[in-house]
């Protein structure tokens, strides 16, 4: 694990935070990372490659520290070495692994297709948190 990565991460999570980002550690705020994925999908020619990258690891860390938080049994996992970032996921202690890197890369390539919240319902549920999935699904209008 990079712990250099992981302060970065942290720095950019608490200033986005100071600035009125709703990253509350709830399971709904997990909204707000989708729009934050949305609108970097949709003006990333006017941004700057290294911020970007600061905003995907960011919010991919987010991700898997709040499935690490409220799981039982889950922790966050980042490899990389110094600055290079390879992956981010939330492990659980049976081998369940989510890969909340990739879905913020999925996100952003297609938005309409790969929701953020239905992967985080659905990692919740892997998890063992059938309740808080099932509301997750419910409120947000997912399945059947």
């Amino acid at each position: 694990m990079s712990d250099q990565l992981m302060d970065e991460a942290h720095r950019f999570l608490d200033w986005a935070r100071e600035e009125g980002a709703d990253l509350d550690g709830t399971d709904l705020s997990v909204l707000f990372v989708q729009g934050v994925v949305e609108s970097m999908a949709e003006d990333h020619d006017d941004e700057e490659p290294s911020l970007r990258a600061l905003k995907l690891l960011a919010y991919s860390v987010y991700l898997a520290e709040l499935l690490a938080r409220t799981c039982s049994g889950v922790r966050c996992v980042i490899d990389g070495e110094g600055m290079r970032l390879d992956d981010v996921r939330a492990v659980n202690d049976t081998g369940v692994t989510q890969f909340t890197l990739n879905w913020i890369y999925n996100c952003l390539d297609d938005p309409d297709a790969d929701d953020l919240g239905f992967k985080f319902a659905g990692a919740l549920r892997d998890f063992g948190e059938q309740d808080r999935a099932r509301y997750l699904t419910e409120l947000l209008g997912y399945g059947g």
